[in-house]
Order: C-alpha cells, then sequence, then structure tokens
C-alpha cells in the first residue's frame, strides 16, 4: 500500500491520484472553459505532443510570470475548446490553487481561473471521491497521533515539490505520465514487480527530514534526466 501511495504522491504532486493537491487537479479537469482560441487546432480531444512549439518548461515558467506569488505545481498537454493548450496547475504559501490555459504554440496566457484552495469542495464531493476513501483506508488502525505525524510527512512532500526547480518538476511529470502509459499495458505479474521495485526505491522517504526529501527528489529528478 505505501509503495502506491508514494508512487501516487510523485505522479502527480499532483500531479494524477497524489495526496493532498489533487483532489483538486481531478475536480479542476471537469472546469466549463469560456471559447478561448489558441494557434494549435486540433480535431479530437486525443494530445498529439509534437504539435507543441513550447515544451511543459516553457509552460511552466509562463505560468510562474503570470502568477507572480505562486509556483508551478503541476501541468500537462490538453486539448481544450478545439485547441492545444498547456493547462498548468499553481500554488502559492496561502495554498491558494490557479489553473493557467497556456498556448502550445504561441506561449500565450489563454485563461487563469478564480484562486480555490485544495479543500474548498472537499465537503461536497467527500462520499464521492476515491481520493479521500483511499486515504481513509490508509489511515485505518492508526492512532490520532501517527495520522498526525503522517499528514505532517505529506504536507513536507507537497512542499518539498513546490520547491523544486521547475526542470526537475517537468522532467518526473512527464516521467511519470510515461510510467502510467506503461503501467495500463501491463501484466499483473508485471504490476507487482513495478510496486516491490518503486517501494525498495523509495523505502524510508516519508521519514526524511524536508530538506532530505527535497533532496532524494532532486536525486531522482537527475537520475532521469541522464
Amino acid at each position: 500500500m505505501i509503495s502506491v501511495k508514494i508512487t501516487a504522491l510523485l505522479v502527480i504532486m499532483g500531479l494524477i491520484a497524489t495526496v493532498g493537491i489533487s483532489p483538486s487537479y481531478a475536480y479542476w479537469d471537469k472546469t466549463e472553459y469560456p471559447a478561448i482560441q489558441g494557434t494549435i487546432p486540433v480535431e479530437t480531444e486525443e494530445v498529439n505532443s509534437s504539435l507543441a512549439e513550447i515544451t511543459l518548461v516553457d509552460a511552466m515558467t509562463i505560468a510562474e510570470n503570470e502568477i507572480s506569488d505562486s509556483k508551478s505545481m503541476y501541468g500537462k498537454l490538453v486539448s481544450i475548446n478545439g485547441y492545444l493548450v498547456y493547462k498548468i496547475v499553481v500554488s502559492n504559501d496561502d495554498h491558494d490553487y490557479k489553473k493557467i490555459l497556456v498556448d502550445a504554440g504561441s506561449g500565450e496566457v489563454l485563461y487563469v481561473t478564480d484562486s480555490k484552495k485544495h479543500d474548498s469542495n472537499k465537503k461536497k464531493r467527500y462520499n464521492e471521491n476515491r481520493h479521500d476513501k483511499k486515504m481513509k483506508d490508509y489511515f485505518k488502525g492508526m492512532t490520532p497521533e501517527q495520522i498526525a505525524e503522517k499528514k505532517k510527512q505529506f504536507k513536507e512532500m507537497g512542499e518539498a515539490w513546490k520547491s523544486l526547480s521547475i526542470q526537475d518538476k517537468a522532467s518526473m511529470i512527464m516521467h511519470f505520465m510515461q510510467m502510467k502509459l506503461q503501467w495500463d499495458m501491463m501484466s499483473e505479474e508485471d504490476k507487482q514487480k513495478q510496486k516491490e521495485e518503486m517501494k525498495e526505491k523509495w523505502k524510508g522517504l516519508l521519514t526524511l527530514t524536508p530538506e532530505e526529501k527535497k533532496q532524494k527528489l532532486e536525486e531522482y529528478a537527475q537520475s532521469i534526466k541522464s
């Protein structure tokens, strides 16, 4: 179980079924956007990354420049209203989140959502939210003190991720997205092997100090770049 939680935490810090901020990402994927007009028209929801003229690093940098008090936390290439754009999520020190649509061709900021707290929709969605159910299962059997410590560790992981360079975050986002695609095509035996490998790789991650957590993430980012 812990291997899955840690893997998910790193995948989409995000970024896709992660601890802490990911429920907001999933919820915001249902956002109804205004009639934006980009520079790269696409006919289907299928995303062809080769059409993009700027990189994820570029888009995350543009988003941070647009919202100066925030850091880019996650991003992906998507089709919105028939145009290819990067959807970037940024967060400030008060844990307010905004989603920014950046044109995948020109790099122009096409739309910025209003600020949201990551748990602003949590109460009304709680019973239907698979993330919350998984977290309840994860904490099952723990004392209140142990739960508080785990939540502290998860928060530290979020802060460690937030403090990474845009280049490191983008590299890990792309890497884990590719892993997810491979996962979907794996046999059950290969999936179990992958879980064990990830469990060993990230063993003890949550119990590290905040600085050690950041260092571990930076080391991993460097390893997948080389």
